[in-house]
């Protein structure tokens, strides 16, 4: 497993399912400036209402490997894992796939994570205890207080001034 943070900005994120899982996936990634389509027969009344507003795009229907051709992210979060694994078959070996019912058909993983400003903490156990990871990650955000943000944001002015000629 190999860590990596990365930008998302304008990056075209396909998730199917519409329910919990699939909205908490969503939410940072739309946060980040990704394009998202979510493709799910139902969706949770949290997920319409972000379609409702264009933040995200809905098809109200099954998902097919055309639907997901491009994406640079697939996020296979229905409430069925053969589709999840039919997803995760039919992707190209060079995007990025997260199954969330078996993390082992995927090539990535989303660990539990939170953001101090410019800090970004994420803990994962390789999908060995989910519920231990958020632990942890509940551990860190006591410890990693919002006074974090400014003493990093302090920290990031400080380099920047080393960095001019």
């Amino acid at each position: 497993m190999f860590p990596l943070f990365i930008r998302m900005t304008g990056k075209k994120v396909v998730i199917a399912g519409g329910g919990r899982i699939a909205y908490r996936r969503l939410l940072p990634l739309l946060d980040e400036g990704a394009y998202i389509t979510v493709i799910s027969p139902q969706a949770i009344d949290a997920i319409v209402h972000l379609a409702e507003q264009k933040q995200i795009t809905w098809h109200a229907r099954p998902i097919e490997p055309a639907d997901y051709i491009d994406a640079f992210l697939i996020i296979a979060a229905t409430n069925d894992s053969s589709v999840n694994e039919q997803i995760a078959a039919h992707a190209s070996p060079n995007q990025l796939v997260n199954v969330v019912s078996n993390h082992l058909l995927g090539n990535v993983h989303v660990p539990a994570f939170f953001s101090r400003g410019k800090l970004q903490i994420a803990v994962t156990t390789g999908g060995a205890s989910p519920t231990l990871a958020k632990q942890i990650k509940k551990q860190l955000e006591q410890q990693f207080d919002e006074s974090f943000a400014k003493y990093v944001d302090e920290q990031y002015e400080k380099r920047q001034q080393r960095k001019e000629p």
